[in-house]
C-alpha cells in the first residue's frame, strides 16, 4: 500500500511516481523563467542552491539562514507538499527570513533540464530520497547512471552534490552510480566537519529529523564537481 503522511487532517502521499503524467507547467528553457517574481527581486537573479524533492520545505528553511547571500530552491513533485512549503515560506517572509528560498512544483526525473544553465548551481542536495525498494522501480530512483549527467550539467565545477538517506541499500546505489562517474568525486568525512550544509541534512530535514525520534541511522555521501578529466 502506498505510504501515506499526515499533516494536520490532510493526508499526502509520501511519495509519487515520477512517470506519470503531471499538468505541471513547464519552461521550454531555462532562461523562460523569471526567477526574480520567486524570490520577490527587482532585479533578474537565478537560483544556486538546489534541493531536489525538498518534501515539506524543512531543508530550504535552514539553508535560507545558512546561505544568506545564495537563492535557494526546492523542487517537489506532490502539489500538497509544495502548499505545505509555499504556506512555511510565506509565514517566514512574514518574520523577515527566507527571502532567499522558493519552491516550484517540478516532476525533476522529466524535466530537471529546462531550469538550470550549465554551471548554474553551486551546491545540489538529495535528501531521503524515495527508495524504490522494488528492483522493477529502480528506474525511478533519483540518483541513477543517465541522471548524474545532467545533475553535472547543471553543477559548477568545484560545486558540491549532498546526499543522505536512512535506507542502506540506496546509499550503497548512490554511492555506486557517484563513485563510477568521472565528473563526480567523494569528499571525506573529516573534510565536512564545519560544512553547515553537512550539518544541515543531517539535522534541520524534516525526515532527519523523523528517523532521529525513530533511532535510526543516517547514511550520507557527499560529492564535489571535479572537470571532465578528458578537458583537465
Amino acid at each position: 500500500a502506498m505510504a501515506h503522511v499526515r499533516r494536520g487532517r490532510k493526508r499526502i502521499r509520501a511519495h509519487a511516481n515520477p512517470f506519470s503524467e503531471a499538468d505541471v507547467d513547464v519552461p521550454v528553457q531555462p532562461g523562460d523563467i523569471d526567477w526574480k517574481t520567486h524570490f520577490d527581486r527587482k532585479v533578474p537573479c537565478r537560483p544556486n542552491i538546489c534541493d531536489v524533492g525538498c518534501g515539506f520545505g524543512g531543508l530550504i528553511l535552514s539553508l535560507s539562514s545558512i546561505l544568506p547571500e545564495d537563492l535557494i530552491v526546492g523542487l517537489e513533485i506532490r502539489p500538497q507538499a509544495v502548499a505545505i512549503v509555499e504556506e512555511r515560506l510565506k509565514k517566514a517572509r512574514e518574520e523577515g527570513k527566507a527571502s532567499n528560498a522558493c519552491v516550484i512544483r517540478c516532476n525533476v526525473m522529466k524535466h530537471f533540464a529546462h531550469y538550470f544553465s550549465k554551471g548554474q548551481l553551486d551546491k545540489i542536495f538529495f535528501t531521503f530520497a524515495d527508495p524504490h525498494f522494488k528492483k522493477s522501480n529502480h528506474r525511478r530512483r533519483i540518483i541513477n547512471e543517465s541522471f548524474l549527467a545532467y545533475y553535472a550539467f547543471a553543477l559548477k565545477v568545484g560545486g558540491i552534490c549532498y546526499t543522505v538517506t536512512d535506507v542502506e541499500d540506496l546509499y550503497n546505489w548512490q554511492v555506486k552510480y557517484l563513485d563510477a562517474h568521472p565528473l563526480f568525486e567523494r569528499i571525506p568525512e573529516r573534510e565536512l566537519q564545519n560544512d553547515e550544509c553537512f550539518k544541515a541534512i543531517l539535522t534541520m530535514t524534516d525526515e532527519a529529523k523523523k528517523v532521529e525520534r525513530n533511532e535510526g541511522s543516517k547514511y550520507p555521501a557527499v560529492y564535489r564537481r571535479v572537470a571532465d578529466p578528458v578537458k583537465r
